[in-house]
């Protein structure tokens, strides 16, 4: 993953703006009640000064008609700017409540999808895209929500509307040049603390090189993959002090980044020269009579009013650090959404004759090599192939080239002679059953991880069973509290985990169903790895059946399963280096053989009989 120090926030400037703009999109009816609202707020808060100087007007009239009009004026602004203030206040924290969740619910699923849109995976291997996901869920930015942006926003925007009205206030009430002079000085200051404030927001997100191995530490001692080795091995005081060594240091760097105390004094000084230049006028124009009491008022209370036109400290912090998350947000929701997609003929009962590679080349990004060159390789419809190799040889970069996850550097992948990125490529996956090497364990019902593999059919509880029985499953749900119906995480109650070997089970018997459910290829990668020997004899026995009438691609490391594929292909360099059967590659005396040697050596005794 990127690790640029300005990754996301530097990158997607004018994260405020952007969260104003989504907000009508989100939710048009809802923006323009809060901002009737907020409108309303303000003008109650602009009332009160009113209010409280004609009031004031009237106690030092000494009475008369005059008093008694000044003094039910100022009543009847005031109840009117209590009562928008009281009256609107809830409503308003109900709406921005609402409106908060939709923002929050709405760009969560933009991400989602924009993530999903993409017909490949290789844009989950840009670091770019990482590094925008990630901060699209708030992570790096104190994992704020966006929403919680908007509560910001609905406090901020009254607060700015106040100040300008206080502005205009104590010009009314006093000289027009004192609102210049102390709104100048509220703005420069609070301009001052909010770039320190997002220097800061930058540094929180980036974190720092210290910060991020704090945070993998962390990781590793709260998280249950480590925590039996780390009891084996004694980590607990080696990992604990790391932790904080690493911690404390990330938090001096950032605070050495961010943090300028000449600047704080600088905008405290000129606060306080602006203040004095301004009261002692006023001052001096109370003694003599010009402004009056009534005005003085609310010349002070306007003069109190301008800190809003300033920094607003942890509620202007909490605006920029939650709608950092929103540029990208936008930015991932618009993932696959360049290059309009067309869809292509569909690849339904494919292939008929043949899967070719035809001089194909593929590197991942990042990878100085590439990991398949100029291969060629042929998979007649109907048979059964396995490809083997070293490790890194690409094996398992061909299953995903043909599954469409990437595109090809160079050469094509023909399906009847059809290049695969020219069919409609739903209904060509429609066509594969696969079983990846990191296969998906996913955290509901047993049924649900079997009939995953065709969700768009019936799944009846026969479907479900016959593809248990063939991928080795069938009885294991006995054992599970639930049956059919476990959820297979402990998290939830009544849950479960399952083993390793179970879970590659599961999994084969997920790409079975497909299979049972309409698809022509079954493509298996490593999928014995986790079974014990009765479990991979079982399949051995089944495999067979398994492969009948489809075109089927085994990868594996272990040949007695290898054996049994009708042709073998040897993957070295990037290339198909040998091709044939089991009996034919042995014959050569190649690399194949080779590895079959090799692998078969403990089990055989130098003369070459069998170990009792």
């Amino acid at each position: 993953m990127s690790t640029s120090p300005t990754a996301g926030v530097t990158r997607h400037p004018g994260s405020v703006s952007a969260l104003v703009r989504e907000l009508p999109r989100v939710n048009a009816p809802l923006t323009a009640l809060l901002a009737a609202l907020v409108a309303g707020q303000v003008a109650g808060v602009v009332l009160l000064p009113l209010a409280i100087g004609r009031l004031v007007t009237a106690l030092t009239a000494g009475g008369g008609p005059a008093a008694s009009l000044a003094a039910w004026v100022g009543l009847i602004l005031l109840a009117l700017a209590l009562v928008l203030d009281i009256a609107l206040e809830p409503i308003r924290a109900m709406v921005t409540a609402k409106l908060s969740t939709a923002v929050d619910g709405s760009l969560a699923q933009r991400t989602v999808e924009g993530a999903l849109r993409p017909a490949g995976v290789a844009h989950l291997d840009d670091p770019d895209v990482a590094d925008q996901i990630e901060q699209a869920r708030g992570v790096g930015i104190g994992a704020h929500a966006p929403g919680q942006a908007v509560n910001a926003l609905a406090a901020l925007v009254p607060l700015r509307l106040t100040g300008l009205a206080s502005a205009v206030l104590l010009g009314w009430a006093g000289q027009w040049w004192m609102p210049v002079v102390l709104g100048a000085a509220w703005i420069v200051t609070g301009r001052w603390q909010e770039k320190e404030m997002a220097r800061a927001v930058v540094a929180n997100t980036a974190r720092t090189v210290q910060l991020r191995h704090a945070a993998y530490l962390r990781d590793i001692t709260v998280t249950a993959p480590s925590a039996k080795e780390l009891r084996l091995f004694g980590l607990h005081q080696w990992l604990a002090e790391r932790f904080a060594r690493e911690w404390w240091d990330g938090i001096v760097e950032m605070r050495r980044k961010t943090t300028d105390g000449r600047r704080h004094l600088a905008a405290s000084g000129l606060l306080l020269a602006a203040h004095v230049v301004v009261v002692i006028p006023l001052a001096y124009g109370a003694s003599t009579g010009d402004p009056t009491v009534g005005q003085l008022t609310i010349a002070l209370q306007a003069l109190l009013g301008l800190f809003a036109l300033g920094f607003t400290g942890d509620l202007q912090r909490r605006l920029h650090l939650a709608s950092a998350a929103v540029p990208p947000a936008l930015a991932v929701s618009a993932l696959g959404g360049q290059r309009p997609a067309v869809a292509g003929p569909a690849a339904t009962g494919l292939p008929h004759r043949e899967i070719r590679f035809e001089r194909v080349s593929f590197g991942y990004p990042g990878d100085a090599r590439p990991v398949l060159d100029d291969l060629d390789l042929v998979i007649p419809a109907g048979s059964s192939l396995a490809i083997v190799g070293d490790n890194g040889a690409g094996k398992s970069t061909i299953t995903k080239l043909l599954a469409g996850l990437y595109r090809p550097d160079a050469g094509r992948i023909l399906v009847d002679g059809r290049n695969l990125h020219d069919h409609d490529l739903a209904s060509w996956r429609r066509q594969l059953a696969v079983v990846f090497q990191d296969f998906g364990r996913y955290p509901f019902s047993v049924r649900d991880n079997i009939a995953f593999g065709a969700v768009e059919a019936a799944g009846t509880t026969e479907a479900v069973v016959e593809a248990a029985r063939l991928g080795g499953f069938l009885g294991v749900e006995q054992g599970l509290a639930g049956g059919w119906e476990t959820p297979l995480t402990s998290a939830y109650t009544g849950g479960t985990e399952l083993s390793g070997g179970q879970w590659q089970r599961l999994a084969l018997s997920r790409a079975l169903y497909a299979v049972r459910q309409g698809a022509k290829v079954l493509v298996l990668d490593e999928p014995t790895a986790h079974l014990d020997i009765e479990a991979e004899y079982e399949l051995y026995a089944r495999f067979l059946e398994i492969t009948a009438g489809i075109t089927t691609i085994l990868v594996s490391h272990r040949f007695a399963t290898v054996r049994l594929a009708e042709r073998i292909a040897v993957v070295r360099g990037g290339r198909v280096s040998e091709y044939g059967s089991h009996h034919e590659l042995l014959a050569a005396d190649g690399r194949y053989a080779q590895m079959f040697r090799v692998q078969s050596a403990p089990f055989t005794d130098p003369a070459g009989g069998r170990r009792g």
